[in-house]
Formats: structure tokens, sequence, C-alpha cells
């Protein structure tokens, strides 16, 4: 990971224990470190999805979106990793993390690339998933509480995972997102794909996290790979990175 995460690992956690707390975590810089020491500041998150959940159900609104319609919107964009070959071939294997009620897995259940593939949706959330073991019986879907993917697949998908923080401190964020990227890449044979709330349209502090888009595409391509396209044309208030192998 070079000194790039370093730095944002001393950033967001200084090494002063009066800061930051007892705990001892793997090597400062390494995104296992990292990950490990953004489960605190997880726990606020995890319990705004539960009871936002508990209010609305197996809903968009029950996971902050704000309506079907942009949610498959959000979905088409991000399929477009997928290789035209492997949608024929139909034997992907797909993670997607941040599952939610799964609603992901129903918009690819369809999809030719599912055929004869396989879905691994993690989610931090009992109860969005308790939603999915509920309703999903297929024996190609697997869901796991998890923050990090266990799976290796073909390809990966985050749609809206990163973009609620509860106004979490940007540096210890942007640190949890890279460090999630990096982690994820490295559970990903071919190609990922991410969205986040474009920094252009932050208006306020609202508990969301708005990312510049450079500076994903620059983490991108340092560390995971050449391959990197970004969109931000389809009419909704985030952006899109492409990563392929």
């Amino acid at each position: 990971m070079g000194d790039f995460l370093k730095n944002l690992f001393r950033a967001a956690f200084p090494a002063d224990p009066n800061q930051v707390g007892t705990a001892v975590f793997a090597e400062p810089g390494t995104s296992e470190a990292i990950l490990g020491k953004s489960e605190g500041m997880l726990k606020i998150v995890k319990t705004a999805y539960r009871r936002r959940f508990q209010e609305y159900g197996p809903e968009p609104q029950g996971v902050y979106w704000s309506n079907a319609e942009n949610v498959k919107r959000r979905f088409d964009v991000l399929c477009r990793i997928f290789d035209p070959q492997d949608i024929a071939l139909g034997e992907s294997s797909i993670n997607d993390l941040g599952c939610g009620y799964g609603a992901l897995y129903d918009y690819l259940v369809s999809n030719p690339i599912m055929r004869g593939g396989s879905y691994y949706g993690y989610d931090i959330c009992e109860n969005l998933l308790d939603a999915c073991a509920k309703r999903v019986k297929d024996p190609r879907a697997h869901f796991h509480q998890s923050m990090r993917a266990t799976e290796t697949a073909d390809y990966s998908l985050v749609s809206g995972t990163f973009n609620l923080n509860i106004n979490a401190d940007d540096n210890q964020w942007l640190a949890y997102v890279l460090a999630s990227l990096q982690d994820l890449w490295d559970k990903t044979d071919k190609g990922m794909a991410f969205n986040m709330l474009h920094i252009k349209d932050k208006t306020s502090q609202d508990g969301l996290y708005y990312a510049d888009p450079l500076v994903f595409e620059g983490f991108c391509r340092t560390h995971l790979s050449n391959d990197v396209t970004i969109r931000d044309d389809y009419g909704l208030p985030d952006f899109t990175i492409y990563v392929r192998r």
C-alpha cells in the first residue's frame, strides 16, 4: 500500500492512546489495521441502518435510498463492469459489499451473468441479513455478516455502502473506505465497480460522505490497476468508478 495509506492511517488514528483508546491493532498503514480500527466507527452506522430498516422494511427507503427508479439506474451503471463474454457464458461469481436487504441480488437474478454463477452478499446489520435469508432461497446466493468479502469472486460491486457516515471524521472515513476498497480488490479476479456521492453536490453536514472522484481515481490507479474509468453522466448526485485487471 505504500506511504499513501500509512499517512492516512496516522492522520485518522493518532498514536496517542488518550486520543484513540488503548486497543492494539495490526501494523499501522495496512488495510487490515485500518479496517480493524474502523469497526468501532461503523457501530453507529450499523445502529442507524437497523432503526431505519425497522421503520421501512425491505424497500429503498429502508436503507436510505430515495426510490426504486434511482436504485435501478445505479445498478445499471455498476453492471457495465461485466465483460460481454462473461455475460454470455453465465458462470461468473459476484461479491456485493453492503448488500442491505438484497436489492442488487434481485436485480442480478435475471441477468444472464448469474445463470450458472454465484452471488455473495455482505453486510454488518443483522436484521438486513435476516430479511435476505427469509426472502432469498436461491442456492446460488450466499449472505454473510461481515464488513469484508470473505470469498474471492470474478466481480465485486459496491452501491451506496460508503455514503452514510453519520458525520464521522472525514480523514477516518476516507482511510476506512480506501482500506475497504483495497481489501475488496484483493478478493476480485476481474473487475470492481463502486459508487460514491460526488463532492460537488455537498451542501451541508447531513450525515453523508461526499467524495472527490479524482482522489479515488488516483488511489485506484496507484494501488489497484491502471485500467480505471469514471462515470458521472447518469443524472444522479454520485459517480461510479470501474477498476479492471
